[in-house]
């Protein structure tokens, strides 16, 4: 994830000023949500359970959603973080793709004990 200054041009604000910014206790708390959200997105990506697919898509509807409205969404966080939604999005969607692909499957069986 590489970041991004989407809200305002560099020289309007100063480095200063943007540390200050972020180290503030609810950039901190936007910039948890962000992590936890990925974080389901990955864990559950491949679910089988139901409670596990529910999460997945919970995640995964919060990511993809463009809401400008809402605070806490995944645009306005990531454009408070300075981070890229949409680069954020589709590094997770190739992440994705490579986790469905047999190859990883493969991999995930092996890993598992299987030395033959």
């Amino acid at each position: 994830m590489t970041k991004s200054n989407t809200l305002v041009p560099p020289s309007v604000v100063s480095t200063e000023i943007k540390e200050q910014i972020r180290s503030q206790p609810e950039c901190q708390l936007l910039s948890a949500v962000l992590e936890e959200a990925i974080s389901t997105y990955m864990k559950y990506a491949t679910a089988t359970s139901r409670r596990g697919q529910r999460l997945f898509q919970e995640a995964e509807q919060w990511i993809f959603q463009d809401d400008y409205t809402w605070l806490c969404s995944f645009r306005n966080i990531c454009h408070i973080l300075e981070l890229d939604p949409e680069y954020v999005r589709t590094g997770l969607v190739r992440w994705r793709e490579v986790q469905r692909s047999p190859v990883a499957h493969e991999a995930a069986h092996n890993s598992h004990g299987n030395w033959s």
